[in-house]
């Protein structure tokens, strides 16, 4: 037993340097630096397994290292996966608002009904879906206006005039694909831009690095590198469409990056996130194995500029896609 307490100290203390070089490593240099980057996307709760063990023992041999663990605990939970908490309540605004929801559709292997229910009985005012294949029909109250384009959508309530697109690569096609696809919604709330997104995945660079039997190959990482290199290029592609439009914009989408990652800092940290602005919780809205891993993943986003204001955001019930849908209301400044 005395023997012991000098080792279970030290795991104790090791355990929490770990945790935080993890965090510090991940928010520094995911998406810059490979290893970082699978961390980024990778099961990241594997790295709270240690705390069964360690609180247990704690407890019943040296309960001053609870101590340790209690912060251990919280770095866990909070920056490392991701804990999202809003102090006070959301910006106040003048203006009506619109209820919005995004969902990729997954190939269109989702409940069609189900969406439908949901965008009824939440009186969605727009909708943006992606991976939406020619023979996907939503199912939803006739009148309603629609704007598609090789797999994104834009449908709407109120009468929507087209915009511009984005297109960019997704490794591991050859061909560049459709990245954001914008309209102007003219809704009783006012006039504003939308643009429904769809930016490339980490997913070809990861599963290059990580082999099946969950072993990694640092030769192939250069793999990972230009295709991280590829999504900052796309998201500041679709992001100087945002921003070419002086209406107040909403931005809706799969941006296939968590709120962690650099490049989604680094680019969209101008404009207002409608989950970390007004909710409370890690948001996942992505559900997926890799490796046989489960993984939890926030990586669609409502946000929003000129004006638009988010005033609160929440996922959405399980559909058979492997995300889940998300909807926000966003206030629009009030009609002159």
């Amino acid at each position: 037993m005395q023997t012991s307490k000098p080792i279970l100290t030290s795991l104790v203390w090791l355990y929490l340097a770990c945790l935080v070089a993890a965090t510090l490593l991940m928010y520094a240099l995911g998406d810059r630096w490979w290893p970082a980057t699978l961390l980024l996307f990778g099961p990241r709760w594997i790295l709270g397994l240690p705390l069964l063990p360690l609180l247990p023992l704690a407890l019943f041999r040296r309960r001053f290292l609870l101590l340790p663990l209690g912060l251990s605990l919280v770095i866990f939970l909070w920056p490392l996966l991701g804990w999202n908490v809003v102090l006070g309540s959301p910006r106040a605004a003048s203006g009506a608002s619109v209820r919005v929801l995004s969902c990729n559709t997954k190939d269109g292997h989702i409940d069609r009904d189900a969406l439908a229910e949901l965008i009824t009985s939440l009186s969605v005012d727009v909708v943006a879906l992606q991976e939406l294949p020619k023979w996907f029909a939503l199912p939803i109250l006739p009148g309603w206006h629609a704007y598609r384009q090789h797999g994104v959508a834009i449908y709407s309530r109120y009468p929507l005039e087209p915009g511009k697109r984005v297109w960019t690569a997704h490794p591991p096609h050859l061909r560049k694909r459709l990245s954001a696809l914008s309209a102007v919604i003219d809704a009783p709330q006012g006039r504003f831009a939308f643009v429904a997104v769809h930016l490339p995945s980490a997913r070809y660079g990861l599963q290059n690095v990580v082999s099946r039997d969950m072993g990694v190959d640092p030769a192939k990482a250069g793999v990972l590198t230009d295709e991280t290199s590829g999504r900052e290029a796309a998201s500041r592609q679709v992001l100087s469409l945002v921003e070419s439009t002086p209406l107040p914009t909403i931005v809706a989408g799969d941006f296939n990056m968590p709120r962690q990652s650099r490049i989604f800092r680094d680019v969209w940290g101008t404009l207002d996130d409608a989950f970390a602005q007004t909710a409370t919780g890690y948001g996942w809205t992505f559900h997926d194995e890799f490796r046989g891993l489960p993984v939890p993943l926030s990586i669609d986003h409502v946000m929003t500029r000129n004006g638009a204001t988010p005033q609160n955001f929440m996922v959405g019930p399980d559909i058979y896609s492997d995300h889940r849908p998300i909807i926000a209301d966003v206030a629009l400044p009030p009609v002159e």
